[in-house]
């Protein structure tokens, strides 16, 4: 499959983030599904991780070219980059949760020995662990009420949940073999990701990135418009607008010094570059998504 071809989405359907300040992201696979007859065309989402708990129903998933039957109970792990799609009976009672893969780091800064395990699709039936569906089943429905509130503390609930759900999947059972002969230039692709998430901040050119992967700036180039549809530089520069985001949002620096923290020595220059992808300033940003640095769980910042 030409990956370039498949779209990329940061929630299915739609081109932009979600447009609450929320770290996650989090509905019932109802919600979106069945706007689109419960069937969920093949797409990807480029520096997305994406959990999903099926508890009732029906589902098959593809992901590739393999379709494959689910059988709820269980859970699905699907990374960054990785070609997807479901089909779901009307009938299917199930929660997905969404998150930006650099968070993935932070949120597992103490084990980073599991950190891999979660970048492979994965998912495990439940119907004959059931120490296993009753902790998921209740993180999840806590999760749902906690998200859908405005309490005190709501971020901290959430990532703490969250957190938990990401230990056990990276602890459960060995990774598919089926899954595990993944080709040379999705590897590239992954490790680039990685070296972004380690010196975007630093305004490395591609060139610095593509000696680091062994390769040309042409080659890296290819890979990343072959796998994404996207060249290298607007990678990069995806990582310094999630970031920004994130600033903007959880954080009490002012937009002088968010631009700072970012790299750019040129206040209008960071203004800009930020309008031309949201379409709004970032002042405007903060303004409507308000200020949430109460918010920011401890530990992950």
């Amino acid at each position: 499959m030409d990956d370039a071809r498949v779209p990329t989405y940061k929630l299915f359907g739609e081109r932009e983030i979600w447009p609450s300040s929320d770290l996650v992201h989090y509905e019932t696979i109802a919600a979106r599904s069945s706007l689109h007859e419960w069937k969920i065309a093949p797409h990807r989402h480029d520096n997305l991780l994406q959990v999903l708990m099926l508890e009732a129903g029906d589902a098959c998933i593809t992901l590739e070219t393999l379709t494959e039957p689910l059988a709820p109970p269980c859970i699905v792990l699907i990374p960054p980059r990785a070609i997807h799609a479901f089909s779901f009976s009307p009938n299917l009672v199930g929660h997905i949760v969404t998150l930006p893969h650099f968070l993935i780091a932070e949120l597992l800064h103490l084990a980073p020995e599991l950190r891999d395990s979660l970048n492979v699709a994965r998912r495990h039936a439940l119907a004959d662990d059931a120490d296993g569906l009753a902790l998921l089943k209740n993180h999840f429905a806590r999760f749902s009420a906690e998200y859908g509130a405005a309490r005190p503390g709501r971020a901290c609930i959430l990532m703490a949940l969250l957190i938990e759900v990401l230990v056990w999947l990276a602890r459960a059972g060995e990774q598919d073999p089926r899954e595990a002969d993944r080709d040379r230039f999705r590897q590239r692709i992954d490790r680039f990701h990685e070296l972004i998430d380690r010196h975007f901040r630093e305004w490395r050119p591609v060139s610095f990135y593509a000696g680091q992967l062994g390769v040309s700036p042409a080659q890296l180039n290819a890979t990343c418009r072959r796998k994404t549809g996207r060249s290298a530089q607007a990678l990069i520069h995806d990582r310094l607008l999630l970031e920004a985001r994130r600033l903007l949002a959880y954080s009490d620096l002012d937009v002088t010094r968010i631009g700072y923290e970012l790299g750019f020595d040129d206040q209008a220059y960071f203004s800009r570059f930020f309008a031309r992808t949201q379409g709004m300033t970032p002042s405007a940003f903060r303004k409507l998504h308000g200020q949430a640095a109460a918010e920011t769980p401890t530990g992950t910042a």
